[in-house]
C-alpha cells in the first residue's frame, strides 16, 4: 500500500464535504430567491412611487431641468435616513443636516419642505 493513501481518503472526503455545502448552500438561495425578488420589487416600487410624487411637486414649482436631480437627491437621501434610523431624535438630527447641506446648495427652502412633507408621510404609512 502506498504511503499517500490515507492522505489521499483525507482530501476526497474533504472535496465531497465541499460539495455538500456547495448543494446545500445552493438549495438555501434557491428557496429565498421569490421572497427576495418580492422584498425588492416592493422596495423598488416604494422608491418609484416617491420619486414620481417629488417629480410631480418640481413640475408644480418651477424647478429648472438642471436642478431636479439634486432634489431628487435629497429626497432619496431623506428616504435612506427614514428607513435606517430608528429613533426619532436621530432622524430630525439627520434631516436637519441634510436640510441645511442642500439649502446650502441653493435649492429652494419651499420645495424641500413639500419634498419633506412627502418623505414624512410616507414613513408615518408604515
Amino acid at each position: 500500500m502506498p504511503t499517500n493513501v490515507p492522505e489521499a481518503i483525507k482530501k476526497y472526503q474533504r472535496r465531497t464535504l465541499f460539495v455538500k455545502m456547495a448543494r446545500l448552500r445552493r438549495e438555501q438561495l434557491t428557496a429565498n430567491k421569490g421572497l427576495e425578488q418580492d422584498l425588492r420589487v416592493a422596495a423598488g416600487s416604494q422608491v418609484d412611487f416617491m420619486q414620481e410624487k417629488v417629480r410631480s411637486i418640481l413640475d408644480a414649482s418651477g424647478t429648472y431641468a438642471d436642478q431636479r436631480h439634486q432634489y431628487l437627491a435629497y429626497a432619496l437621501a431623506l428616504n435612506k435616513t427614514q428607513d435606517e434610523m430608528k429613533f426619532w431624535v436621530d432622524v430630525l438630527r439627520e434631516h436637519t443636516i441634510l436640510r441645511n447641506r442642500f439649502e446650502g446648495r441653493g435649492l429652494d427652502p419651499e420645495v424641500l419642505t413639500a419634498i419633506d412633507h412627502v418623505i414624512f408621510y410616507r414613513s408615518g404609512d408604515k
